[in-house]
């Protein structure tokens, strides 16, 4: 069993923080010192799929940052991502224009990003980065993550529910997903949610969900087309850029995704 105090180094290149030194074969020491990094053992930035492999790698209970770190547009350890870095990679990879990438990224800063001071013996090292498994946190106050997830359950967690990325492909019969399939599953999902004795989602929360199916359908739906099941599947339940998917040709903007996000609520409406 591989624990955090003994991971085998399997590169000679690898590099450590001043505290801690990893040489080729050798094991990393002091791993649970904050100002350790796993993610600082890759040194060139890979852009192929890579899912979590360390004891310590960290996930959110969201397929777009899981995709990005699993193919390391941000750190493949899910830890220590900074500001600039997370905006630029949705940016990026997602063709989504800067106000919205900043909409996405600040509420997850201000609310789970910790400040570090950091001594390496000759200068302190200032850094305010984030954790993307803070993001996965349940409970009292303003958190983003929320219940009635479309892939996720109940309670705190960093992988998607298997099962439940299968009863989505299984309920489209291997067809697309329409925009009244994203309504659809909302309603299903919030439903059951309810009936298990979970609370109403608040307002914050039923704009997050929202907010998830618009960015879904503005990022996986073609023009005239519907989103396709197996970019579903490989983005929801494997967390990986689906294979043939190319990022939208038009810049997706706040009010794209607020007027989607607005078709998906109509369409709940319509069907509850």
């Amino acid at each position: 069993m591989i624990t955090t105090s003994s991971i085998i180094c399997p590169s000679s290149t690898r590099t450590s923080s001043p505290t801690t030194r990893c040489l080729p074969g050798s094991i990393l020491l002091n791993t649970d010192d904050p100002c350790f990094d796993v993610g600082a053992c890759t040194v060139v930035k890979e852009l192929g799929y890579v899912g979590p492999v360390f004891p310590r790698d960290a996930r959110a209970p969201c397929p777009g940052l899981n995709t990005l770190a699993n193919h390391g547009y941000i750190p493949r350890s899910g830890r220590n991502i900074d500001f600039i870095t997370l905006v630029a990679a949705i940016m990026e990879v997602y063709n989504i224009s800067l106000p919205l990438a900043l909409l996405l990224s600040v509420p997850g800063f201000l609310l789970y990003a910790h400040l570090r001071v950091c001594w390496n013996g000759i200068r302190p090292s200032v850094t305010y980065t984030l954790t993307l498994s803070s993001l996965s946190s349940f409970g009292p106050g303003l958190k983003i993550a929320h219940r009635a997830s479309l892939v996720h359950p109940n309670y705190p967690t960093q992988c998607p529910d298997i099962d439940m990325v299968n009863d989505v492909v299984r309920s489209t019969r291997g067809l697309a997903l329409t925009l009244s399939d994203l309504a659809g599953l909302r309603v299903s999902r919030e439903s059951e949610s309810e009936l298990r004795g979970a609370q109403k989602l608040s307002g914050v929360h039923e704009q997050v969900a929202l907010g998830e199916s618009a960015l879904t359908w503005l990022i996986f739906a073609r023009k005239g087309e519907d989103i396709s099941v197996s970019y579903f599947k490989q983005w929801f339940g494997e967390e990986r850029i689906p294979d043939g998917w190319t990022r939208p040709e038009k810049t997706i903007g706040v009010f794209d995704a607020r007027k989607v996000a607005g078709s998906v609520q109509q369409e709940m409406y319509r069907l509850q």
